[in-house]
């Protein structure tokens, strides 16, 4: 047995395994652009053929209903996301603001302040952020913001997504990276055709108003009446907003890799 055991012992040294070469930081190398490509393309299919569509609706919907969500507790207002089995889509429930809450949000502001105390610039940045949390806060913005965080939140994670297939942060195997592609692809597509519809066809304006049993209680209507404008200029608005996440992920990775 001894012997055997050499015998495989030799022929392993003699064929070594093919080592796969490790991603230059910061670079968009042949394995990057072919991850990014592929999927771009089963992105594209996803939003060609219905029941993939439908499925993959639903990553979209929990995304949105958590972005509503948790920027409803940091502003105080307890807040339970869902999925809209009546109507479709999703929804979220906030029950009315907590002084107990909107206090714990503060104290997460002062604790990230007292972290940085030795950072200068960490320094600035935490109480430019607190200051710009209190303005809100205590004005219709937060309102405003907590609307927006829906959609807001789709582009947000979307770019985390094409970041992670761009880098591989936080990557096992090689098939996430076309994974993280599609689902980052996926979205911002969604979200482009979604900002298109609503701002170029007073039908589909029309069927928006109309959701959730009428009433324009949707995002972007109510965010309209909020902001004063033109349900078209926030879905424009919107549209320019959707070609943040492929940028900022770019910046991000590219950035990356100057700091290795």
């Amino acid at each position: 047995m001894a012997e055997q055991g050499g015998l495989f012992d030799a022929m392993h040294r003699q064929r070594p395994e093919a080592v796969r070469p490790p991603r230059e930081p910061g670079a968009f190398d042949r394995a990057t652009w072919l991850a990014l490509g592929l999927g771009g393309a089963l992105a594209g299919v996803c939003l060609a053929v219905p029941w993939l569509r439908f499925a993959l609706s639903y990553l979209t919907i929990l995304i949105h209903e958590l972005g509503h969500a948790v920027v409803g507790w940091l502003f105080g207002y307890p807040s339970i996301p869902a999925f809209d089995f009546t109507y479709g889509g999703g929804i979220t429930t906030a029950q009315a603001r907590s002084r107990l809450l909107l206090g714990f949000a503060y104290v997460l502001w002062a604790a990230l302040v007292a972290a940085n105390w030795r950072d200068r610039r960490r320094l600035a940045a935490s109480l430019a952020g607190l200051g710009l949390f209190i303005a809100c806060a205590h004005t219709a913005a937060h309102q405003a913001i907590i609307l927006f965080m829906g959609h807001g939140a789709e582009l947000a994670i979307a770019g985390v997504f094409l970041y992670r297939a761009m880098s591989g942060s936080t990557v096992v195997h090689e098939a996430e990276h076309t994974l993280y592609a599609l689902c980052g692809f996926f979205i911002v597509f969604s979200d482009i055709a979604f900002a298109y519809r609503l701002w170029t066809s007073p039908a589909e304006r029309a069927a928006y108003g109309a959701a959730k049993g009428g009433g324009h209680w949707m995002d972007f209507s109510q965010l309209a009446r909020q902001l004063g404008l033109g349900l078209p200029t926030v879905a424009f608005l919107f549209l320019l907003g959707c070609l943040l996440p492929v940028a900022l992920s770019v910046l991000a990775h590219r950035g990356y890799g100057r700091r290795g």
